[in-house]
């Protein structure tokens, strides 16, 4: 008996490196959370209200980031959208910063104490990339329904 080693067949795999994220499309979805700051800011907030207000901004936004990569050809919709979150967490700190100011002598950052600022801060990133992060199942999810990722999970 012949002892010849057991061949598979090959498994699919990438055909070369992942296709690069799209940086310009981060950034541009990412400023989309200056719409919160923006109607603090010009008194749209108290006109609505806060809890209407998050509810139109959080679904606008969500449904933008979701509409735009899951009904485009965004290549790693997930990764994609997870930074735009991390992006847009990073935005929504920094105008909250130059908007009412740092700490609770400013009234900053929703009033937190100075110790409670970093907190605050991980907070704001970490609950704005894992809305992305979800944002960007959702809109892998809608690209797979539509047919336009590929099995190596670019785009066509």
């Amino acid at each position: 008996m012949t002892n010849h080693p057991q061949t598979y067949p090959a498994r699919p795999g990438p055909s070369g490196p992942r296709p690069p994220i799209a940086w310009p499309l981060v950034f541009g979805l990412a400023s989309l959370t200056l719409l919160w700051p923006l109607t603090s800011v010009t008194g749209l907030a108290d006109a609505i209200g806060n809890p209407a207000r998050a509810l139109l901004l959080i679904a606008g936004i969500g449904g933008a980031w979701i509409g735009v990569v899951g009904l485009g050809h965004v290549a790693r919709p997930i990764a994609t959208v997870t930074l735009t979150g991390l992006v847009a967490g990073v935005i929504t700190l920094a105008a909250s910063v130059v908007v009412t100011g740092l700490g609770a002598e400013s009234g900053g950052m929703s009033g937190a104490p100075a110790f409670a600022v970093p907190l605050v801060a991980a907070e704001m990133i970490g609950s704005q990339t894992l809305l992305g992060f979800l944002a960007g199942l959702v809109a892998a999810g809608v690209q797979r329904l539509r047919g336009t990722t590929t099995q190596h999970g670019g785009s066509r």
